[in-house]
C-alpha cells in the first residue's frame, strides 16, 4: 500500500480544491425568504383554462423541489416573493403532411412573460419577458382525439414553463 491515496480521498481532496458545494436554494434570497406567492398568469391567448394549468405546474414544481413554499395569491400576508406573468399566445401551426395533404402533426408555440419580486422592497429578482416553448402533438382526423392529444401537449408546455421558470430564478445561485 506504499502511498496509494483512497478513491474517496481524491474526489474530497478535488471537490474542495474547485469551491464545489451542493446547491441549496433555499438560502439564495436570504433567510426570511421561504415562500413564493404565485399569481394566476394572465390569459392572453385562445385556451382557456391554459392559466390554471401553468398555476398547477408551479405549484407541483415549486412544491417537489422544496426550496420555496409556493402559496397562491392570496393565502398568506406577507410571502417573501411574488410571481407574476401572463400567458401571451398558445398558436397551433401543423407542423407535418402526409402525402395527401393532411396535418400529421401539430406544433402548439406559448409565448409568456414571467417576473418575480421581492415582497418587502418590490425589487425585481427575476424577468423574462417573451419567453417561448413548443410542444409537437399527433394530429387525427377524430376532432376528439385531436383535441386530447392538444390538451396532452398544453399540460407539457405548462410543465416546462414551471421546470424552466424555477431554474431561470435560482440560475445565479
Amino acid at each position: 500500500t506504499g502511498g496509494a491515496i483512497a478513491p474517496s480521498a481524491v474526489r474530497l481532496t478535488a471537490r474542495g480544491a474547485c469551491g464545489h458545494r451542493p446547491l441549496d436554494g433555499r438560502a439564495a434570497f436570504g433567510p426570511d425568504v421561504r415562500t413564493i406567492e404565485l399569481y394566476a398568469f394572465e390569459n392572453a391567448s385562445r385556451e382557456p383554462g391554459f392559466e390554471q394549468q401553468v398555476a398547477d405546474a408551479m405549484v407541483e414544481e415549486f412544491a417537489r423541489r422544496s426550496w420555496l413554499e409556493p402559496v397562491l395569491q392570496g393565502q398568506i400576508a406577507s410571502p417573501g416573493l411574488i410571481m407574476t406573468g401572463r400567458l401571451r399566445s398558445a398558436d397551433v401551426r401543423s407542423n407535418s403532411y402526409s402525402a395527401g395533404g393532411l396535418a400529421l402533426e401539430q406544433r402548439i408555440e406559448v409565448s409568456f412573460d414571467v417576473s418575480v419580486r421581492e415582497r418587502e422592497s418590490g425589487k425585481v429578482v427575476y424577468r423574462h419577458p417573451d419567453f417561448r416553448l413548443r410542444e409537437v402533438f399527433q394530429s387525427s382526423a377524430d376532432p376528439q382525439v385531436s383535441a386530447s392529444n392538444k390538451e396532452q401537449a398544453l399540460r407539457r408546455v405548462a410543465s416546462s414553463i414551471a421546470e424552466r421558470v424555477h431554474d431561470e430564478l435560482f440560475q445565479k445561485f
